[in-house]
């Protein structure tokens, strides 16, 4: 009995902390996703994007219009959005069983529509996973003062 004792005891202890480890290596998963799409959405490459990407997907862009997905990819694919080079930074991820915030800083240089994008983002993306991959439901973007 003393040892049924002990083992439940080491597995209450254990448990979380096998739980913090799961939860580090889906932020870790994540952060690396993040990279990848920022490199397909420089590359153009809206195959790569797509797949990354749920269907019921929207973008605020820093002025606030509201994308869908089908927009944001045509606007990708068509040179309407044309990023240079995107730095990611202070990547922060929340989850929350099978969603999770992804919230960062990016340093981009670009254009949208023809205008001059560049500058430095704060932003905020929610992940959930479908069909075991993690995908892409929304994204917000501001714009930081300079």
């Amino acid at each position: 009995m003393r040892r049924l004792f002990t083992l439940l005891c080491v597995l209450a202890c254990a448990l979380p902390l096998y739980a913090q480890h799961k939860s580090a290596g889906v932020a870790d998963q994540l952060k690396k996703l993040e990279q990848e799409r920022t490199q397909a959405v420089i590359k153009g490459d809206a195959t790569t994007l797509d797949r990354m990407t749920g269907n019921d997907y929207f973008f605020i862009d820093a002025q606030g219009r509201v994308r869908k997905k089908q927009d944001t990819l045509s606007a990708i694919k068509s040179g309407d959005i044309k990023i240079e080079s995107n730095d990611l930074d202070d990547l922060d991820v929340h989850v929350y069983g099978n969603t999770a915030v992804l919230t960062g800083k990016s340093t981009v240089k670009g254009q949208t529509g023809g205008q001059d994008s560049s500058g430095t983002y704060r932003f905020l993306r929610v992940y959930v996973k479908q069909g075991g991959q993690w995908k892409s439901v929304a994204f917000q973007q501001t714009k930081v003062a300079q």
